[in-house]
């Protein structure tokens, strides 16, 4: 398999759930009610309420209710105030908006301002669905992107002055415009704002403009404005970026008139959207400066891999990384603590609360909240663990962290419908064939999985002690699988610390008197997709890593998860059937 053939394996997950609608608007009108009280000064409520804000905009937009104008508006008053520190606690509704083909193209300097019972009343009617489908926002969520970030390139490239028009690509795109949109402003510079959502295959999507966006877009054409499209990525295909840029080059607008704001850079021969690299070129694309928005202890970058070096003497003991995709990292200035980006919004007071959780059962460290997404934790004496470390002890400490997690962390149950395509994925883009047995991922215990039972995750110290490190988000993050049956976690500790058959009984048995659960019928299969995900990630990684160092391994990480795949696929496919 060339190494380009890894960005054909299936490692990302759609991140999509079923929330309560009703539930969005409250916890909104929750930071609206903060704000009104005088909590204007606190930029992490300011945060916090234009995104849940962006997100439901972007809900709204795509059933097309009739109240995404009104969310819009309000998304764009919260982006004014955090981009220009605006202590009013009011909301400022344009009376006649400039334009009635998207968002108002500038905010007049006598907009009415709504008091905060107006603003909570026009909230409440807002008629939301009962269950709304929505995603994490990924740069917010994951990858420590600050919508002030796109503040300041905006200021940055809003020379010579001229009127721009900003599309924004839902989901965080809509967020992201509404910045863009007012730090333009907030320099003087006539700017207006829709947004669109790309549809069809992840790697070739399509943007259609309906009739209001079209008129929206020859009215900025006549005015000589600039489009800007916002979105974090591009991710490995560019396509949304791309397809967005295609739409507009189809309703006429220049393509020297087009800029792309995006979160990092592309290497346009990389793309794997069709026609990629020649497409990308021919736009102007620009990316923000990120990592500005860290907590004020932070000291020592520690991201990206770095960290290994303070734990490991020998660096042929590294365990691989895809470092690229690891989380903002630093040491604090005094060396006491980690600050670790764990998200912000919705998604990081999720994870606060479930490190907490697990800091409260004695199986990891007590995490405190740093603001705007970081948390951070003790820097615990001893080092990571390696498989050779397995002993009757850990073994224990593994089985009970699992019954925990299995009774701690519930969830409804889930489809697996996305796990059990990645698994066919997978074989076929690395063994060249079909799986040849049935796959049936059983669901008996939900939860919200740990995803990461490697030996490195576990920190062991001189007393004896055996902490879990990353135990919050990554059940929850990017990447598969999301929430499922806790036979996932058994299964990776199962591969990862390469149990032998009396380590895996023995693990087993102390994991079914703990919980109540007895998993070995199940486990079979959950053996097999771990194996697969796994060896995706790990071929997916390399892949896209120009380090031969850390790509080498990745191999040797992919290589193993092979021989662990081919070694539970005999005796299943004689079977016909795994689950």
């Amino acid at each position: 398999m060339t190494d380009s053939s890894g960005y054909r394996m299936y490692v990302f997950r759609s991140g999509r759930r079923d929330v309560p609608g009703p539930r969005l608007v409250a916890e909104l009108a929750d930071d609206l009610r903060a704000l009104a009280a005088g909590a204007d000064r606190d930029r992490g409520i300011v945060l916090r309420a234009l995104i849940r804000a962006g997100e439901l905009e972007s809900i709204l937009a795509d059933t097309g209710a009739v109240s995404a104008p009104l969310l819009a508006r309000l998304t764009d008053e919260l982006a004014a105030m955090l981009v220009g520190g605006d202590g009013a606690g009011a909301f400022a509704i344009p009376d006649d908006p400039t334009s009635n083909h998207g968002q108002p193209d500038a905010c007049p300097p006598t907009a009415s301002r709504l008091t905060t019972p107006e603003a909570l009343a026009a909230l409440a009617a807002i008629d939301v669905p009962a269950t709304v489908p929505t995603s994490p926002p990924e740069g917010f969520s994951f990858y420590a992107l600050h919508p002030l970030d796109f503040a300041r390139l905006a200021e940055r490239l809003a020379f010579p002055p001229a009127p721009v028009r900003v599309v924004g690509i839902r989901s965080i795109g809509t967020t992201l415009s509404a910045v863009t949109a007012a730090a333009l402003r907030r320099r003087g510079l006539r700017a207006g704002r829709i947004t669109v959502r790309p549809s069809g295959h992840p790697y070739d999507r399509r943007v259609e403009l309906g009739a209001r966006e079209l008129a929206w877009v020859e009215d900025g054409i006549a005015e000589g404005a600039q489009f800007w499209v916002a979105d974090e990525g591009p991710g490995f295909s560019g396509s949304s970026f791309l397809s967005t840029g295609d739409a507009l080059v189809g309703a006429g607008v220049p393509r020297g008139n087009i800029v792309f704001l995006g979160s990092s850079a592309a290497d346009p021969d990389a793309l794997v959207a069709p026609d990629g690299a020649r497409r990308w070129r021919s736009f102007r694309a620009e990316r923000v400066v990120g990592g500005k928005h860290v907590p004020a202890d932070a000291g020592e970058f520690i991201g990206g891999g770095t960290w290994r070096r303070r734990l490991y003497e020998d660096e042929s003991r590294w365990p691989p990384s895809w470092t690229s995709m690891e989380r903002l990292k630093y040491l604090s200035r005094d060396g006491s603590r980690i600050l670790k980006f764990e998200g912000m919004g919705r998604y990081g007071a999720e994870c606060l609360e479930r490190a907490r959780g697990v800091a409260q059962a004695g199986f990891g460290p007590a995490p405190r909240d740093e603001g705007e997404g970081f948390l951070s934790y003790p820097w615990l004496p001893g080092r990571p663990l390696e498989p050779g470390h397995l002993s009757a002890a850990v073994l224990e400490r593994l089985a009970d962290y699992c019954a925990f997690r299995a009774s701690a962390f519930p969830v409804p149950t889930p489809t697996t419908d996305e796990l059990i395509t990645m698994a066919r994925t997978n074989f076929s883009a690395d063994m060249g064939n079909e799986l040849p047995a049935e796959l049936h991922l059983e669901i008996a215990r939900p939860v919200l999985v740990d995803g990461k039972m490697d030996p490195h995750e576990w920190l062991g110290s001189a007393p004896g002690e055996l902490f879990k490190v990353d135990a919050a988000g990554h059940g929850d993050d990017h990447f598969l699988p999301g929430p499922t049956d806790i036979a996932w976690d058994l299964a990776g500790a199962i591969v990862e610390w390469r149990m032998a058959p009396d380590a895996r009984r023995a693990f087993l048995d102390r994991y079914r008197r703990r919980s109540g659960d007895d998993p070995e019928r199940r486990l079979p299969a959950y053996l097999l997709a771990y194996a697969l995900l796994r060896l995706g990630y790990a071929a997916m990684a390399a892949a896209s890593l120009p380090d031969q160092g850390e790509a080498r391994r990745l191999a040797a990480a992919r290589h193993r998860y092979r021989s662990a795949l081919l070694e539970r696929l005999a005796p299943a496919a004689s079977r016909c059937a795994l689950g």
